[in-house]
């Protein structure tokens, strides 16, 4: 049985001051909890469970009831009743007389807040608290009208969390703008759906993004994508942090993608894919961005461009990385749900191997000795007037941007032929060339001498990166001895023979799948073949059918072979400890590398006896039932 309002009120606090009649406020607390709590809660009904009122009630905090706004000039009354909360009342107050209009602060013609108990409906510590506020011009009543509704979800959120409150009230000193108001009033419905996948933190999240990203990005999107954004961002994150803490060493990647229009400045509206992602990180220095998310899109849709200023990155904490772009057609046309299906699939992938690997410069001086060897080496190798001229090609370091190189030319020269710097110069050299020293080291018929031209030179790396962000050195080494011949004609690239050897082989098997395989991994492939001999000696066709055992197995995630009259090829994900294998190297290929992460191996053998192949077979698959 429910007793009387009068009744049920109690005051948890003792007045400091005598002469204060607490009467008097407890008589005020009564009429606000007689406007802002349901009649039906406060009358004596036996017919009523006590608990449901209870539940009931608790459902309702906190209450915020505001009365009707009229003509100006005007008061507006704001109620509030919530669980007691230290600081919240002065929440209250700070958001209606500072923030209910924009850019102004209103007149407070009254403040009333008290701490109260009603036993009979809950046991917890309540305050009450009422504001009127006085609104001169139509104006002004116009603008409460707008901005009410968001400035009473804000306050529900801040009387009952101090992280909320000060949140709040932070990004309030931030911007105004009914945009952000809508958007961060969008984001506290969320929190206060109770959803498991919203919490406190998406604040944060909406915080950084909003903060972050250019006007330009807010004004020519609708706030509801900009919320389905930050939403997003925010269990991205969460469920790429639940996954590394269960798979701390894999990687993991989750995609989300918003088909969506926006209307640029001065322009008109036009369609575009927003692509958001989350990532973990394994190593230490290890980069993904938006440069290496749309590198990694155009593999499939090379048409595509990255629309400015739609680009977000949140490195965050935990090694975990979320980020939204937004990709656009040429013709600005939408994307299909089959190109939007496909970026589902390939994506994932493609992004493990678009990440970058950055790495302390290196520093090495140069050994003169060594400089010297390779001087003798090459004398040695010139030993008519008409030998081609000789280069070794090494490279020193990177720095910057830009990778060195040092070269060693040595060559035939008559009394009174051109330098090679006169060369380089007359000849309009597309590569720098820097001296380092030039000597004669011998002579031929007495009339012509072995020169020896010391020089550096460097390429920027960007003209040489692979598509997993690599430096392919070998490739930059091609272009200054194609440059170098140019200019001096055929020459010899004396430590280039086993690199020209192994060219030419790994060229053979990409000709020989098109364009049907990724060329990265077909490379780490390749130049993981151990012994390195044969790499170049081994034919087209053998390493063919190694790869594609190998592409089974990555498909499957398991062991994977194949036979054939002379050879065995075997694959599988490396999981225990390989069998100890004793054949002769000539009998026996071997491969390790690693594929998105995970750890694969392989094997070749050559064997035409049956019983051999499959003892060689036996092997592997014994390790894989273990």
């Amino acid at each position: 049985m429910f007793a009387q309002l009068e009744e049920q009120l109690e005051f948890e606090f003792q007045f400091s001051c005598p002469h204060i009649e607490s009467e008097y406020y407890r008589e005020g607390a009564q009429d606000l909890i007689r406007r802002l709590i349901p009649g039906d809660l406060l009358e004596e009904d036996r017919g009523l469970l006590l608990a449901s009122q209870r539940a009931r009630f608790a459902d309702m905090l906190p209450l915020i009831q505001s009365s009707e706004l009229s003509r100006s000039p005007c008061a507006l009354s704001v109620l509030l009743l919530t669980k007691y909360r230290l600081n919240a009342c002065n929440f209250f107050y700070d958001m209606i007389s500072r923030w209910l209009l924009p850019q102004k602060r209103v007149n407070v013609e009254l403040f009333f807040a008290s701490d109260v108990r009603l036993p009979h409906l809950t046991d917890d510590l309540l305050s009450v608290a009422e504001i009127v506020v006085y609104l001169k011009s139509a104006a002004d009543v116009e603008a409460v009208r707008r901005n009410l509704h968001a400035i009473e979800t804000e306050i529900r959120l801040g009387v009952v969390s101090n992280y909320h409150a000060r949140r709040i009230l932070e990004f309030k000193g931030l911007s105004n703008d009914g945009k952000t108001a809508m958007i961060q009033e969008k984001i506290g419905s969320l929190i206060q759906s109770h959803s498991k996948d919203y919490d406190r933190g998406i604040f944060s999240q909406m915080q950084h993004f909003l903060v972050s990203v250019q006007e330009g990005f807010k004004t020519s999107r609708d706030y509801h994508h900009i919320s389905r954004i930050i939403s997003n961002l925010h269990s991205l994150r969460k469920f790429v942090e639940q996954n590394a803490r269960v798979y701390p060493n894999k990687r993991h990647v989750i995609f989300k993608f918003l088909k969506t229009k926006i209307t640029p400045k001065g322009g008109s509206e036009k369609a575009v894919l927003g692509i958001l992602a989350g990532i973990n990180f394994l190593k230490e220095h290890e980069v993904f961005e938006t440069a290496h998310l749309i590198s990694a899109i155009q593999k499939g849709f090379p048409q595509v461009k990255l629309v400015e200023g739609s680009q977000f990155v949140d490195k965050g904490e935990q090694a975990v990385q979320t980020l939204y772009m937004e990709v656009a057609k040429p013709d600005g046309t939408d994307f299909s749900l089959d190109e939007v299906q496909k970026l589902k699939v390939t994506l994932p992938d493609q992004i493990k191997g678009h990440i970058e690997q950055l790495t302390h410069p290196i520093f090495m001086p140069r050994n003169e000795e060594e400089v010297l060897r390779n001087i003798m080496a090459l004398s040695r190798q010139i030993r008519y007037v008409g030998d081609l001229p000789h280069l070794i090609i090494s490279f020193d370091e990177q720095k910057g941007t830009d990778l060195y190189f040092s070269v060693i030319l040595l060559r035939v020269i008559s009394q009174n032929e051109v330098g090679l710097e006169e060369l380089f110069r007359a000849k309009q050299s597309s590569i720098k060339y820097i001296p380092d020293r030039v000597r004669r080291v011998g002579q031929l018929r007495k009339r012509y001498a072995k020169e020896a031209t010391v020089f550096r030179t460097y390429l920027p790396s960007i003209e040489y990166l692979r598509e997993d962000r690599s430096i392919d050195l070998y490739r930059a080494r091609k272009a200054i001895l194609d440059e170098v011949s140019r200019i001096l004609g055929k020459v010899r690239d004396y430590n280039g023979g086993m690199i020209f050897k192994l060219t030419e082989s790994l060229n053979a098997l990409k000709e020989s799948f098109g364009h049907s395989v990724d060329p990265i991994l077909l490379e780490k492939f390749f130049y993981s073949i151990v012994p390195i001999e044969m790499r170049s000696s081994l034919e087209t066709e053998p390493l063919k059918q190694c790869f594609l055992t190998l592409m089974h197995a990555i498909r499957t995630d398991s062991i994977q072979h194949k036979m054939d009259a002379k050879r065995v090829y075997i694959a599988m994900p490396r999981q225990k400890k390989l069998p100890e294998l004793s054949y002769k190297p000539q009998e026996l290929v071997t491969f390790s590398l690693e594929i998105h992460d995970a750890p694969y191996v392989g094997a070749m053998y050559f064997s035409s006896d049956r019983d051999k192949q499959l003892e060689f077979l036996h092997l592997f698959q014994r390790v894989s039932t273990k």
